[in-house]
């Protein structure tokens, strides 16, 4: 399902007295940061605030918001989520790619038999050289590898993505006709 919010990163701490952020970002780059205008406190677009400026600091972003000028003004965002209008990082995304949380929740299914359904996608993880898909089915928890070949298509508006896994992978799963 397409979200018109999604997160962006997560306020980790201040830095200096200036009212900078420390931001975990969320994102494949940090130079996603390039196109953002408005971040948002809230997942529902509420409370904007528009970003003066940003910078790559180790693993994190630091980014300074407009309204947000002073070291106690940025404390009270520590641990807060910050969000972003999909619309607005849209046309960053390359083609046949989705977004991880719009993607969250589609139901796996075989691709050459789509009456077999081995789960729901419940999370990704990268662990290096691709992504990694968490499919659960009721207490099972299967591992597959993003990769062409293995997932064939992924359909946010129907929520459900189409794969033809590798053998060994849902051996031991129930299929559902």
């Amino acid at each position: 399902m397409k979200l018109p919010y999604l997160e962006l990163g997560k306020v980790q701490n201040t830095h200096g007295v200036h009212g900078e952020l420390r931001v975990e970002p969320w994102c494949d780059t940090p130079d996603l940061f390039d196109v953002i205008e408005t971040v948002y406190l809230k997942k529902d677009g509420k409370e904007p605030y528009r970003v003066v400026s940003w910078r790559p600091h180790k693993h994190l972003v630091l980014l300074t918001l407009a309204g947000v000028g002073d070291v106690d003004t940025a404390a009270r965002l520590k641990n807060r989520i910050l969000y972003v209008e999909r619309d607005a990082i849209a046309d960053t995304l390359p083609e046949g790619k989705h977004f991880i949380a719009e993607m969250l929740g589609c139901e796996v299914r075989n691709a050459d038999d789509e009456s077999i359904v081995y789960g729901k996608l419940t999370d990704v993880f990268n662990r290096g050289a691709n992504n990694v898909w968490e499919i659960r089915k009721g207490d099972k928890e299967y591992l597959m590898p993003d990769i062409p070949g293995i997932v064939v298509s992924v359909d946010i508006e129907k929520e459900v993505a189409l794969v033809r896994p590798i053998p060994g992978i849902f051996d031991d799963a129930e299929e559902v006709r």
